[in-house]
Formats: structure tokens, C-alpha cells, sequence
């Protein structure tokens, strides 16, 4: 069906006013917005600003431990040091026991000293074994079934409410509606 313009009512067929007349109170209302947002920000700001400033002011603790650089050892004599090492050289030290007993306890402590002479290989750590046969998960079995006995169980507010309706009918249909929506059982 088709209506004509004339015949829609003046409240629908009235423009809407051109000009300021809604921006002027909607500048007014923001304005006002702003500052209320302003003030409550500031005071928010001051609290925690004040807080922060007062958790910095604190006492400053004792060192527990002052930490300060070696001093440079004297310069050592070289030609001694040299005299010491060709003598080391000429007469060669035939490799005891102990240093074979000190080398089988480095791999217990922590290594520090990473060299070609000190190099102890290790193997991988992701490395699987196929010597036994991967044993299947044993899943949870699940509990045993209780069975419930329900003694002395009185009948729903449904069907104590609504048993004049005959079964079936739309009266006892609305009648239950009503009475889940108002009792839970």
C-alpha cells in the first residue's frame, strides 16, 4: 500500500530545525563534562603522586658488603719466572696417581674452565632407547557405580499443584508452566 506525504502527521512531516539550536547546549554540556573530569583526575593524581613521593623517601640501608678492585700485582721478575719454567722442562715429572683421581672428581663438581685439555664428552640427553618395549598408559579405571535408593520421595509441587487438570490438557500444560516458574523443586 502506498501512502501519500500529505497524509503522514505533522510531527513526521515537520523538518527538523537548521542552525545552533542543539549544538549550543551540546557545547555546554561538554565543557561541563570536561571540567568534572579534570577536577577528579587531579585529585586522583595528587593521592597517588603523593603516595609515590612517599614511598621514595625512605632511610637508605646499610651496605651489607663494599665491593672494591684488586690492586695490581707488583710487576713480577721475569728472568726468574723463565728459570723456574726451563727447569720444570729439563726435568721431566713422571704423571702420578693423583692427578688422575683429582681429574675423575671434576665431573661431579661444576666445571668453570672450558679448554681442549679439560674436555669431558657427555652424551645426548634427548636420546631415546628402543631396548625396552614402551609400556602402555594405564588409564584410570573408572568408579564403581553406585546405586541410589530414594526413600519416602513426596511428589513435585507440580503434580501436587495441578492434579484436577486432566493429563495432557492445555489447562494442566499452564498450570505446571506456572508453578516451575514460581516453586523450584
Amino acid at each position: 500500500m502506498k501512502a501519500e506525504w500529505n497524509d503522514a502527521p505533522d510531527y513526521i512531516r515537520r523538518r527538523p530545525r537548521k542552525g545552533l539550536a542543539w549544538l549550543i547546549p551540546g557545547l555546554i554540556g561538554t565543557a561541563i563534562m570536561l571540567a568534572a573530569l579534570q577536577m577528579v583526575s587531579s585529585a586522583f593524581l595528587k593521592g597517588t603522586a603523593q603516595g609515590i613521593a612517599d614511598k621514595r623517601i625512605q632511610p637508605k640501608p646499610a651496605p651489607v658488603a663494599e665491593i672494591t678492585r684488586a690492586e695490581p700485582s707488583a710487576t713480577k721478575d721475569w728472568d726468574r719466572v723463565v728459570e723456574e719454567v726451563a727447569a720444570r722442562g729439563a726435568t721431566p715429572h713422571p704423571q702420578s696417581a693423583q692427578p688422575q683421581a683429582a681429574s675423575a672428581e671434576t665431573p661431579t663438581s661444576k666445571q668453570i674452565e672450558f679448554t681442549d685439555a679439560n674436555y669431558l664428552p657427555r652424551g645426548a640427553h634427548n636420546v631415546l632407547s628402543f631396548k625396552e618395549p614402551p609400556q602402555p598408559v594405564q588409564l584410570p579405571s573408572p568408579a564403581a557405580k553406585k546405586e541410589i535408593i530414594i526413600v519416602g520421595q513426596k511428589p513435585s509441587m507440580k503434580e501436587r499443584a495441578c492434579w484436577p487438570h486432566k493429563e495432557g490438557s492445555l489447562a494442566r500444560r499452564n498450570c505446571r508452566s506456572n508453578v516451575g516458574l514460581n516453586y523450584r523443586d
